[in-house]
C-alpha cells in the first residue's frame, strides 16, 4: 500500500466511527420512539459485546496463526486462559471494562511467565 491508500483509509475510518456515533445520537430525537421498542432495543444492547466479541477474534487470529499448526496449538492454553478467566468475570461482574483489563492482564502474565520457563529449561 503507497501513502495515499493508508492516507485515505485512516480518514475514511476516523469519519467512519465519527458517524457511527454521531448519527445515533442525532436520530435519537426524532425516532424515539423506534428506538424505544423492545425488539430493536435488544438489537441495540447486543452491539457492544458484539463488537468486543469480533476485535477478540480479529487479534487471535493473527496471534494463532492458521497458517502453522505448530504455532497455533502453542498459543492454545494461554489463550484458552485468558477467555476463561474474562468467561469468569463476566459472570461474577458484567462489566465490560473490567472484562477486558482482566483478560489482557491474564493473558500477559501466561505469556509472561512462559517466557520465564523457557528461559530456565524447565
Amino acid at each position: 500500500m503507497d501513502t495515499k491508500s493508508v492516507f485515505f483509509l485512516l480518514v475514511g475510518a476516523g469519519v467512519g466511527t465519527y458517524l457511527l456515533r454521531y448519527l445515533p445520537m442525532r436520530w435519537y430525537l426524532t425516532l424515539q420512539t423506534i428506538f424505544e421498542r423492545p425488539d430493536l432495543r435488544a438489537v441495540l444492547v447486543t452491539l457492544g459485546p458484539a463488537a468486543i466479541v469480533a476485535l477478540l477474534v480479529v487479534s487471535l487470529s493473527g496471534l494463532v496463526g492458521l497458517n502453522t499448526p505448530k504455532v497455533a496449538l502453542g498459543q492454545v492454553g494461554p489463550i484458552g486462559l485468558a477467555c476463561t478467566v474474562m468467561w469468569i468475570v463476566f459472570r461474577w461482574w458484567r462489566n465490560t471494562i473490567l472484562i477486558t483489563v482482566i483478560g489482557v492482564f491474564s493473558y500477559g502474565v501466561v505469556l509472561y511467565s512462559q517466557s520465564l520457563f523457557s528461559l530456565s529449561g524447565l
